[in-house]
């Protein structure tokens, strides 16, 4: 497994988890039920990120990806799903478990392991064709779990609990936290550096694999949900009110980012030092190119809560979240440049109708455009996302001209069309 991929197996921040969140988050839970009814989760594409066809209603609270195609959702009453085709299909795997699953973490494509509810944590050394219970030695809510070979791994939860093994889950010790608080992420680079995240900003960190756990000082006083690094030094913890901090030296110093969004952020997952995506309540995701310089939303095509994002390289990634769904993108969430592969006619009068085809411009126009050479159309019959209708504009220049497609993800090939007298 990539190092990436491990670090991107963070889960969300869990809803009943958070005393001091619990009146806010029922009521939302109630608006969500009363709006979905009994239907099933569908969302329309939001440009870099689809929908995925789950099968279920159960809120989906963790997701972890080995590589673009092994992947594993967990989330109530035991519930694990499983793909092989990066979430193509999607099945249940029998978890052996009713209890609520906050957690999932995989080292490869046939390693994983499920934590949750009552000191829950369960293993599979096949892909999930079978789960085993592990002895964790607690009966609290385990929140995260992180692994950063097949063997070394951590899980965090209530009362300051920190877990950890050598051996794959074999055995699980208890190691000492210093914390009472309720440590609701984890993360490690490798076998030695790792960090916990909790509430009032408070971030533990390690550099002997949790042999000694000392605090780092956080710069904020909000909930942290979740942390990730993407190397021993580069590190992002998000939380509350668009809470996004980030340290380029292990933690010994962090500082805020701007996400600029208020929205509950749940989880962070980077790829890269680059390249990372933050998700949270009524669908956000937000992105960053830059190590978080900057910031910008994506369209996830969706207002459903998302618990958990993963992303097993800066292309292939996976958000989770409430009433089963999972949103999924191949291209780091940006949608995909238009691209024309037809005009019918090729050429025609000045306010002729021209059917322009192709992929990725859009499933309504809004402000996207198309142009016939400097000439906007001004009159548009049709527009979906591989088929526009419009009329040649009435000022286009006679002769051969270049048409293109714009739209927010950028502007298209060209194709040639004659404007005749």
């Amino acid at each position: 497994m990539t190092q990436s991929a491990t670090l991107t197996d963070k889960p969300a921040a869990r809803r009943r988890s958070y005393k001091l969140l619990a009146l806010t988050l029922i009521l939302l839970t109630l608006a969500l039920a009363l709006a979905a009814g009994a239907s099933a989760f569908v969302s329309s594409s939001g440009g870099g990120w689809s929908a995925q066809s789950s099968g279920t209603l159960v809120a989906f609270e963790a997701v972890a990806f080995s590589d673009a195609a092994h992947g594993w959702a967990v989330g109530y009453s035991g519930t694990i799903f499983a793909t092989t085709n990066g979430g193509a299909t999607w099945s249940e795997q029998s978890s052996g478990s009713g209890e609520y699953l906050t957690g999932v973490a995989s080292s490869d494509a046939t390693h994983g392991w499920a934590v949750g509810e009552g000191g829950t944590i369960l293993a599979t050394t096949n892909g999930g064709a079978t789960w085993s219970p592990q002895t964790s030695g607690t009966t609290s809510l385990i929140a995260d779990v992180a692994f950063s070979d097949a063997a070394h791994g951590w899980a965090v939860g209530e009362g300051g609990t920190i877990l950890a093994t050598t051996n794959g889950g074999s055995t699980w010790s208890a190691q000492s936290s210093g914390s009472t608080g309720r440590l609701a992420g984890v993360a490690f680079s490798d076998a030695t550096h790792g960090w916990a995240v909790s509430w009032a900003g408070a971030i533990l960190a390690t550099t002997n694999g949790g042999s000694t756990w000392s605090a780092q000082s956080s710069g904020t006083g909000e909930q942290l949900n979740a942390v990730t690094f993407s190397d021993a030094t580069h590190g992002w913890a998000v939380g509350v009110s668009g809470v996004i901090i980030a340290t380029t030296n292990g933690g010994a110093t962090w500082s805020a980012q701007s996400s600029g969004s208020m929205a509950f952020l749940t989880d962070v997952a980077f790829s890269d030092a680059a390249h990372g995506w933050a998700v949270g309540y009524g669908g956000v995701i937000m992105a960053t190119a830059n190590g978080g310089a900057t910031w910008r939303a994506q369209s996830s095509g969706s207002s459903e809560n998302l618990y958990s994002v993963a992303f097993s390289d800066a292309t292939h990634g996976w958000a989770v979240g409430w009433n089963g769904a999972i949103l999924a993108t191949t291209s780091g969430g940006v949608p995909p440049s238009p691209s024309i592969t037809g005009l019918r006619p090729a050429s025609g009068k000045r306010g002729a109708t021209v059917t322009i085809t192709g992929t990725d411009f859009g499933a309504a126009r809004g402000t996207s455009s198309v142009k016939f050479g400097a000439k906007k159309c001004a009159t548009y019959l049709s527009w979906s996302d591989t088929r526009i209708k419009c009329k040649v504009p009435l000022t286009a220049k006679i002769g051969t001209v270049n048409v293109t497609v714009t739209t927010a993800a950028g502007k298209s090939n060209a194709k040639s069309f004659t404007v005749k007298r």
